[in-house]
């Protein structure tokens, strides 16, 4: 376990100007919007050492009710548990198809009954956190298979878990799907459309060879891309990340559109235009394309993320510009903006941030390569 980190410099602005803020119905102006500092005060993990401490590859970090810290391991199959100040507990799992074993687990997420989920593969499985330890409830048997990807834990207003991945739609094709599993084992599914904005950004090729055919994909760089977020009792987001236009459904099903302001993104560093160069002539000899598949922006999307906190609000972080020390959010309360906060960039949430009010769990990556579980604590700007 490393001591916590010194304090980033205070942040000069304490309340700032809201753009506008469209709902459902007319927009909420809010003249005043506190601004939140965060600063790293506590990392786990050791180049070498102690078991509990040298980690594999840590996919996502949580915490519990009592500020406990959920790191899973998906190199080591494993969930290990740590208290508030970063002192190993215990473990759940282990490599293996046993009920309470895993095989590259990837996610945790909390029940409406206080359950932990852990998203592997093949399943889901049920445990009840306790104060020395964790007890095995049950396995739920998961609709997608052989994905995992960045989705969350999350549950449905009615309690029920939210399965996410791809559905095939013919002709080796995918949709992006939410499937809501019942207690009898039935399923409601909801097809969700990529918006076709976010499709610009992006090219399939089909090829054949002799073991068949398949697709290949191609990104443009710093193009457009799809957001989408998941939060608590079914709460949904999606977004293109050229445009500050955030569709927004709630728990109860109501869709609204939130209007953010129209700022541009950042513009491409000269080392970022560099590697956007490196990108496409890989693509060009990859896809056997005669000229590059797209053309490189000037400006980076001005949004980089969408995700809820465990309290529903909606965060939406901005894109950095490159080199950038500090990462910075908007964050929405039914379609009103109601804070800001920023946080060092040396901390990735990945595809899964944890968030709180007053925290936000992620990784850090020192130059040896050592990943490290990382939690940033917020307070308010001086």
């Amino acid at each position: 376990m490393k001591p916590a980190a010194s304090r980033i410099g205070a942040w000069a602005a304490i309340v700032f100007t809201a753009g506008a803020c469209a709902g459902g119905d007319s927009a909420t102006m809010q003249a005043e919007v506190p601004a939140f500092e965060g600063f790293v005060d506590l990392e786990i993990g050791e180049l070498e050492g102690d078991d509990p401490y040298v980690f594999g590859y840590v996919f996502s970090v949580a915490a519990d009710p009592l500020g406990r810290i959920l790191v899973t391991d998906s190199q080591a199959h494993e969930v290990r548990v740590f208290d508030p100040d970063g002192n190993f507990l215990f473990h759940l799992g282990g490599e293996g198809d046993g009920p309470s074993e895993f095989r590259t687990p990837c996610c945790v997420g909390f029940s409406p009954e206080g359950e932990l989920w852990v998203r592997q593969e093949p399943r889901f499985t049920v445990f009840e956190l306790e104060e020395a330890g964790a007890r095995y409830v049950r396995t739920v048997r998961r609709l997608f298979t052989g994905q995992l990807g960045g989705y969350p834990v999350v549950f449905d207003a009615e309690g029920r878990i939210i399965d996410l991945g791809l559905l095939p739609e013919g002709g080796g094709r995918f949709v992006e799907a939410r499937i809501h599993l019942n207690p009898d084992g039935s399923a409601d599914t909801v097809r969700v459309l990529e918006p076709v904005a976010a499709a610009e950004g992006h090219k399939t090729v089909e090829f054949s060879s002799d073991r068949g055919f398949g697709f290949m994909y191609f990104h443009q760089p710093y193009g457009p891309q799809w957001l989408q977020a998941y939060g608590p009792r079914g709460a949904w987001a999606s977004a293109v990340s050229s445009a500050h236009v955030i569709e927004v459904q709630g728990p109860d099903g109501a869709v609204s559109q939130l209007v953010g302001p129209a700022d541009p993104g950042p513009t491409l560093s000269p080392a970022e235009v560099e590697y956007a160069r490196g990108r496409l002539e890989g693509d060009m000899e990859r896809g056997n394309f005669d000229e590059p598949p797209f053309d490189i922006p000037e400006r980076k999307p001005p949004l980089a993320a969408l995700f809820f906190d465990r309290g529903g609000r909606l965060w939406v972080r901005k894109t950095a510009a490159g080199g950038a020390e500090m990462i910075e959010a908007d964050v929405y309360e039914g379609g009103v903006l109601v804070a800001r906060y920023r946080w060092p960039g040396r901390v990735r949430a990945g595809a899964l941030p944890w968030v709180t009010e007053s925290a936000l769990y992620g990784t850090t990556t020192d130059s040896l390569g050592v990943q490290r579980a990382a939690r940033v604590r917020f307070e308010p700007g001086p």
